[in-house]
């Protein structure tokens, strides 16, 4: 996997494009997957076939044929070789399960050596795009805040101004966190599994600009 770290090592945004409101198909994900694409990575599917016969030990009688069973996976984000690698930026938490699941299942297959997450470290990144959003706005860290966290149907019209442009507020999305409790729980298997959570300390250092 040597390449995709150099791949992540040399990965940093800017303001602009960590506070651009995006869903699962967000510009930080396909920044992400360009970059592994110019190196190589394609994205597939897995499509598996499991056929079923009995046969019996006592002379005479015929084997029994149980048919073909076909499955096919979800599109991996990116694969090189017998390594995975998918990019879960703003997707519903359950794409972790199915993923690992997956993984699980292919290893076990003998079909990939192992696989990656690269995810949000959301936490990091709420305050991260906080203290971005404030100077622009000429506010304090502390008004941004309490306005971002404040539920949306109790937001004034100064809330909404605050507020941040996109939501890092949500729990039940993909992120770093809810990654490394799955995979703690056994949930890749025997699968090797690295979860890589894009933090502040990403951030290339340029304030937000209006465009």
């Amino acid at each position: 996997m040597g390449r995709y770290h150099r791949c992540a090592g040399s990965f940093s945004f800017s303001a602009n494009l960590l506070l651009r409101a995006g869903g699962n198909n967000s510009e930080m994900a396909e920044t992400l997957n360009r970059a592994l694409r110019e190196r190589g990575w394609k994205e597939c599917a897995y499509e598996l076939e499991t056929k079923g016969r009995i046969t019996f030990r006592e002379s005479g009688v015929p084997d029994e044929d149980l048919g073909t069973m076909s499955e096919a996976s979800y599109w991996v984000d990116n694969r090189k070789g017998r390594v995975l690698v998918d990019i879960e930026w703003n997707a519903k938490d359950g794409n972790l399960d199915r993923d690992l699941a997956a993984y699980r299942a292919w290893h076990e297959a003998g079909l990939i050596d192992a696989a990656m997450i690269i995810t949000k470290h959301r936490e990091d990144l709420l305050d991260k795009a906080i203290e971005l959003w404030a100077p622009h706005l000429g506010a304090t860290i502390d008004e941004v805040y309490k306005a971002t966290r404040k539920a949306r149907k109790a937001r004034t019209e100064e809330d909404r101004r605050l507020a941040l442009p996109l939501d890092l507020t949500t729990t039940t999305v993909t992120s770093l966190t809810k990654a490394i409790d799955r995979i703690n729980r056994g949930e890749a298997g025997t699968c090797p599994v690295v979860a890589v959570g894009i933090s502040g300390a990403t951030w290339d250092g340029t304030p937000y600009r209006e465009v």
